[in-house]
């Protein structure tokens, strides 16, 4: 565990995502094509079918797209690819089913190492030699290197120029008193500051990430809370993690805002009808898809008024693996290698991923929020994401705790209280 955040705490290694160089979301299940069309039953039974499964809904398009091409370009192969909201339970529910994928997504660290038994050990692929140093810790179990990575992400506050310079805000906020001091000058110019996506589990586990992430040695209470050395409560800034929680509602939809999904919150941001929105660098694609012309940036969530503290976390979200139980290793490791030699149109060209990979270039198409994470990562102002390092299921329980919150079913206290007690059950576990 004391290793679990170094890479981070060091400027060489973080500098290693702009030359080596994105999350999670969640929506509306969905299936790619599975065959090319106007392919028979019958041809498609003479095929190897790989089956994926991933949790990347804002790419969905684009995934279907990359899996049409490889199959034209594979003709001997059959692709399955699905992208679903609720993907933690079902990637479980699918290998209790006998119906595991060949290749499916997780995180790094305590995610990865529950699936670890279950996971392929890629450390001799070719493209291994080119994943970005930043990446291969969270991946490497018993020695063994499972995961190809497939971007680097960056959360914050994702805002729209336009609307701040309509405020007359010329400087962008480092404090929470300032963060806070903006949005009531949005509001007196008549322009809604937010509406906060909190029907999601994403955003709120990434703001609760904060208050871990915020400590002076993340890593080292990391440590405390698994020993039952600290308490949640002992956390120096989680009340101001609530601070921000109620910023959200203050200036958006109140307790409203657990209602309110994560395409709603785009799309009106997208559209103009809301100045920020607590997200993050993967928030780019479905924003210009409903408005190529908006024009945003996106600056450090603080979460205190120590200006010197505020940073932006950032971190791999996931990995590709393979089930080492598939009955396709082969295909599935040949269509990784297909994905690395092709990383630059489709990771990075494509899905707007910030590459992970050497050997891959990130470029201005990237567009403004991948440029604006880039000084946060180079000028040592990142942070990590720890709920790649929480007991395993406590990022899917947090946010329920959190929405109780929202919705004024607790208090702070009480809240707290429930999130200790998730923490505990999961380190039991």
């Amino acid at each position: 565990m004391n290793q679990i955040l170094l890479p981070f705490m060091s400027v060489a290694l973080l500098a290693a995502v702009v030359s080596g160089c994105a999350g999670g979301t969640e929506a509306n299940d969905n299936k790619g094509a599975s065959t090319k069309e106007g392919t028979s039953t019958k041809d498609t039974a003479k095929k190897a079918t790989i089956k994926i499964l991933q949790n990347k809904i804002e790419i969905t398009d684009k995934v279907k797209a990359m899996v049409a091409d490889y199959m034209v370009q594979n003709p001997n192969v059959n692709v399955e690819v699905q992208v679903v909201k609720d993907y933690n339970t079902l990637i479980k529910t699918r290998f209790a089913a006998g119906d595991a994928p060949d290749i499916f997504t997780t995180a790094g660290y305590s995610a990865m190492e529950s699936w670890s038994e279950n996971l392929l050990d890629l450390s001799n692929e070719p493209w291994m030699a080119k994943v970005s140093p930043m990446t291969v810790e969270g991946m490497t179990f018993k020695g063994q290197k499972l995961g190809f990575p497939m971007a680097y992400e960056g959360f914050g506050v994702v805002y729209n120029k336009e609307l701040f310079e309509k405020a007359g805000i010329n400087k962008l906020p480092a404090t929470l008193t300032e963060l806070t001091q903006v949005a009531e000058k949005l509001k007196a110019a008549g322009i809604t500051p937010y509406k906060e996506a909190y029907q999601e589990t994403f955003p709120l586990y990434h703001i609760y990430n904060l208050a871990f992430a915020y400590e002076k040695d993340p890593a080292a209470s990391l440590l405390k809370l698994q020993k039952g050395e600290m308490k949640i409560k002992d956390l120096a800034n989680i009340n101001k993690m609530f601070d921000v929680l109620d910023l959200g509602m203050k200036y958006g939809k109140g307790q409203e805002s657990i209602g309110v999904s994560y395409d709603s919150q785009v799309a009106d941001f997208a559209t103009g009808k809301i100045a920020m929105i607590h997200n993050g660098v993967w928030t780019i694609d479905p924003i210009t898809k409903v408005n190529p012309n908006v024009k945003m940036g996106m600056f450090a969530l603080p979460i205190n008024d120590n200006a010197d503290e505020t940073k932006m976390p950032v971190s791999v979200p996931g990995y590709y693996v393979i089930n080492k139980e598939s009955k396709n290793i082969e295909e599935s490791k040949k269509f990784l290698a297909w994905l690395h030699t092709n990383g630059q149109k489709y990771l990075v060209d494509s899905f707007k991923f910030i590459p992970a990979f050497t050997d891959l270039k990130t470029t201005p198409e990237l567009g403004p929020l991948a440029v604006d994470m880039s000084p946060y990562v180079t000028n040592g102002k990142a942070i990590p994401w720890t709920q790649n390092a929480w007991p395993v299921g406590y990022k899917e329980d947090s946010p329920k705790r959190l929405q109780a919150y929202i919705g004024a079913q607790t208090n702070r206290e009480q809240a707290i209280a429930e999130l200790q007690k998730d923490w505990d059950n999961r380190v039991k576990k």
